[in-house]
């Protein structure tokens, strides 16, 4: 085997999809049971995953059916950590809403006693919700909020410094900005990038751009790693597939206003528009500063450019799967997802970022139909080498990124007092 496909799973919840707490596999409230989440990081580590990862907003969803709660994921992580022996551990941390000292201090001790298996997903946290959490009128615009962002990591990564023993010896760096300030801060400091998008070609597309901006920065060739996100629908048959897709998006249907729900998303007044007509793509604003999310409001134009979907069918797609509408959906058998996973490793995917729609059950069908077939195939390991998310990603945590060529802009201390 050359290189092996890397694969990472995001562990949400009871699954991805938002109705993930109806299926009869699942348990509701499973959320917060701590071996919940060591059960699904141990089966990870049976199918020889390089990592786990743990999604995180430092407010609560609106969701009447969500959970009122939600474990912190570097705490949870440590709890995962002395349960198991190899597979890396990625946290998220809101680079607005914490103070990056106390974020290095706490991701490297979790890097220390899991034997260094540990990273930070760094986020900028948009929305308004978010900054009402922390007593804010409103967020800090866009500009502030990946300005904070880069002297955010560049703090983290100086005490880093610090605390190691050894020019390797540091959690890494994972980032999912998909806006241009997104992209450029993960050409500077990023390890690997979790990407959106919808297929191979947006995967191959971010690639090439991200690792372009890195050698501007005077990165190492091949950095940073890109794992798209994959959402796979398994089943014994395609059609078997789309049914469990469809019975879990009819649950949320109708359940919302698509004006008012959608609005925020893009960024626009909706009032008085139809709700069974085309979403008026070419009106909406691009200003990242008036878009809850550049990922989201980016998915509802494809949707309305690619797809033709109505105000209505945008609303109800995005609100069916949350943020597990901007990966890439596949549908199928075990041969047909291993095959498609085989054939985008083979035209340039280093891996990917897997988002199974139900949690355990889809994790362990995927561990024993799938993982076997990308063995087979000979892009995924049949043993673990290394000990370190680092060593099993075939990363280099060593070299600095390139420091950012603009001016240095000082934390906007107000947002930061609270925890990931």
């Amino acid at each position: 085997m050359t290189r092996p496909l890397r694969l990472s799973l995001n562990m949400s919840g009871v699954g991805r999809h938002t109705a993930a707490w109806t299926h009869p596999t699942s348990t509701p409230g499973a959320e917060l049971d701590i071996d919940h989440f060591v059960g699904i990081a141990q089966l990870a580590e049976e199918g020889l995953f390089d990592a786990v990862f743990l999604a995180d907003s430092p407010a609560l969803g609106t969701d009447e059916h969500g959970i009122p709660h939600r474990f912190e994921p570097l705490g949870l992580l440590a709890a995962i950590a002395v349960s198991t022996e190899r597979i890396g551990l990625i946290g998220t941390v809101s680079t607005t809403y914490n103070d990056p000292v106390t974020v290095a201090d706490r991701a490297f001790s979790l890097h220390t006693l899991s034997g260094g298996r540990a990273a930070i997903n760094a986020v900028a946290s948009a929305g308004d919700r978010i900054a009402a959490n922390f007593g804010l009128a409103g967020q800090p615009d866009h500009g502030q909020r990946y300005a904070n962002a880069e002297t955010f990591l560049t703090t983290v990564r100086d005490r880093w410094e610090q605390l190691s023993t050894g020019a390797a010896d540091r959690p890494l760096v994972v980032q999912a900005g998909g806006s241009a300030r997104g992209r450029e801060l993960a050409a500077r400091h990023a390890d690997v990038v979790y990407a959106g998008g919808h297929g191979i070609q947006d995967a191959l597309a971010l690639d090439a751009d991200l690792r372009a901006r890195a050698a501007a920065h005077g990165r190492p060739p091949g950095t940073p790693l890109v794992l798209p996100g994959v959402i796979p629908y398994l089943a014994e048959t395609t059609a078997e597939a789309h049914r469990l897709a469809d019975r879990l998006d009819a649950v949320q249907r109708g359940r919302i206003d698509p004006i008012a729900w959608l609005g925020p998303i893009v960024g626009a007044d909706l009032t008085g528009l139809d709700p069974e007509g085309p979403l008026p793509v070419e009106a909406l604003p691009t200003d990242p500063d008036r878009l809850s999310g550049a990922s989201l409001a980016g998915l509802a134009r494809t949707l309305g450019e690619r797809e033709g979907l109505t105000i209505r069918g945008i609303a109800e797609r995005l609100h069916a799967g949350g943020f597990g509408n901007i990966q890439t959906h596949l549908h199928g058998t075990a041969e047909e997802i291993a095959d498609t996973l085989i054939g985008w490793h083979r035209r340039g995917v280093a891996g990917v970022n897997l988002l199974l729609p139900l949690q355990p059950s889809g994790v362990e069908r995927f561990v024993a139909r799938v993982v076997p077939l990308l063995q087979r195939a000979g892009v995924h390991r049949t043993t673990y080498r290394t000990d370190t998310i680092a060593g099993h990603l075939g990363l280099d945590p060593a070299p600095a990124p390139a420091p950012s060529t603009g001016p240095a802009t000082a934390l906007n201390t107000a947002t930061h007092k609270g925890t990931s």
